[in-house]
């Protein structure tokens, strides 16, 4: 009876509690504040705290909040970003007020930096702590957060893992969490694996002693002794898998297939490794084409070709015909001519059809030569320099002089040279800067001085002579600075010449030859 009266008391008061409740909402109480917003405000003052190894001027570089801006939540939201994406704080956060005038707002950055590293420790290794610290990027005073301890544990494991230590196991102790102040990694080393026999089986063409040449991951010849090594590097091997299947379809194979038995002994130290090899049938040429060609006939092209219809496919002799073509082309002014090989297998017989596309590009004339000479009598050397050159300004461009010059500079004593180290005088070439890639063959991949040597890739070294190509029929620059040497103001190239039919027995080729 009491609790209906009460159910029934409470359903009379319903609509008059429901009302007061709207009215409450509606209506804010007395002496309550609206919430501030900066929407629309000048920011008039953009302050960072909380940073002490970060300088200042490092944070306010990251920061696209500027003073006198209205203010943006999106550019403060990309503010936090960058900061964070320099992985120098653990957190970055942002708070507003209003600033000393109506419509202002003064907007602030606190950041928590990251703390440093006060100790690196290894636990449980049996190699010297010193080896392991020289492994990794972490340093005492770096900055800690967990993806480079992370980091310096995968660099940890890799580093056994080259040794041999294929079972080593490292977990991070310390460094991940925002009260450590350094990184402590456990590590479980496992035995230091040895290669101690290889074998191949299937081969018929080859011997073994010449597929021994093509692998990397081999027994040490002192591995009788502490002084052998010859670890076990799983990758290694299969990198060795793919060089073997690569070398048998150089010599036409191009069914080959090759795996790999890993038999260890007992206490998993010595590893011997059997290759088992299905080489399949040998592949031979069916038709030679050559396409892309303006400048030279398709049968000119195809005579000097060592490769024929008829006969078996053979890498290095497809790569050197690849130097042969563009040599020819290179002789008449086409330095950049891209010649690319592609063999084509048939599906149903052991044949191949194998295609040449010349991109021939632009043919070029010699423009400005650039000399970079350093130390004692500079100018001395200039001249010697340039007097072993085989060509000047306006001529059409010829690979085989430029490799002649190059020859003699190299020759001659008086300049860098050393062979070992790769230290020695370089012609390189490229097109005169701003010229259109258009009608020009494709660059030469990853150099490390722009431009192309006639010898191969450029090596560390700045190149002795620099040419600047200039199209055939373009104005030649003029030399700018002292070690240039050009033709006069305003001279245009000479007409254009009828190109001499190819000298194939008189071009030089530097290409290497790979044995079988």
């Amino acid at each position: 009876m009491f609790r209906a009266c009460r159910v029934s008391a409470f359903a009379r008061l319903a609509p008059a509690l429901l009302l007061g409740c709207m009215l409450a909402v509606s209506s804010p109480l007395r002496g309550q504040e609206t919430p501030y917003s900066p929407a629309g405000s000048t920011v008039v003052d953009v302050r960072v705290l909380g940073n002490r190894a970060v300088s200042l001027a490092d944070i306010r570089g990251e920061l696209n909040t500027r003073v006198g801006q209205p203010f943006d939540g999106r550019t403060v939201n990309e503010d936090v970003r960058a900061l964070v994406a320099t992985r120098k704080f653990v957190d970055v956060q942002v708070r507003t007020r209003p600033g000393p005038q109506p419509g202002t707002v003064v907007v602030v950055f606190q950041v928590f930096e990251y703390p440093k590293v006060e100790y690196i420790h290894f636990l449980g290794n049996e190699v010297r702590d010193r080896s392991l610290k020289g492994a990794i990027d972490l340093k005492i005073g770096d900055h800690l957060d967990a993806f480079s301890v992370e980091s310096a544990r995968d660099a940890i494991v890799a580093f056994y893992k080259e040794r041999g230590y294929n079972k080593v196991r490292v977990d991070i102790r310390e460094g991940t969490s925002p009260s450590d102040r350094g990184a402590v990694f456990v590590i479980s080393e496992g035995p230091q694996q040895q290669i101690w026999d290889i074998d191949f089986i299937g081969n018929s063409i080859v011997s073994d002693g010449r597929l021994k040449t093509q692998v990397q991951a081999k027994p040490s010849p002192f591995r009788y002794t502490p002084f052998g090594k010859g670890y076990v590097n799983l990758k290694q091997i299969d990198a060795d898998v793919e060089k073997i299947e690569s070398y048998y379809r150089d010599l036409g194979y191009m069914l080959a297939r090759v795996g790999r038995e890993l038999k260890y002994n007992e206490d998993e130290t010595r590893l011997a490794i059997t290759y088992v090899i299905d080489e399949g049938p040998r592949f031979r040429i069916r038709n030679v084409a050559i396409r892309g060609t303006r400048v030279f006939s398709e049968q000119r092209l195809a005579s000097v070709l060592d490769l024929k219809s008829g006969a078996f496919f053979d890498g290095p002799a497809m790569r050197k015909d690849v130097g042969k073509l563009s040599d020819i082309y290179g002789a008449v002014g086409y330095v950049m001519v891209d010649v690319n090989p592609s063999p084509r297998t048939l599906p149903s017989t052991p044949e191949i059809d194998l295609v040449y596309d010349i991109d021939e590009g632009k043919r070029y004339r010699v423009g400005r030569i650039d000399v970079n000479i350093d130390g004692d009598d500079p100018h001395t050397r200039l001249s010697v320099a340039l007097n072993r050159l085989s060509f000047r300004p306006g001529d059409i461009v010829d690979i085989r002089k430029i490799r002649d010059s190059e020859r003699r500079l190299r020759a001659s004593g008086l300049f860098a040279s050393d062979p070992i180290t790769g230290q020695q005088p370089r012609i390189v070439y490229e097109p005169r800067s701003g010229e259109s890639a258009a009608g020009i063959a494709r660059q030469p991949r990853g150099p490390a001085v722009r431009g192309q040597s006639p010898d191969g890739p450029p090596r560390t070294l700045p190149p002795l002579v620099q040419l600047e190509l200039v199209p055939d029929g373009q104005p030649y620059p003029w030399p700018t600075r002292p070690g240039q040497v050009g033709p006069h103001p305003g001279r245009t190239a000479p007409p254009q010449l009828q190109l001499p039919p190819p000298q194939v027995q008189s071009i030089p080729h530097d290409h290497g030859r790979a044995g079988r």
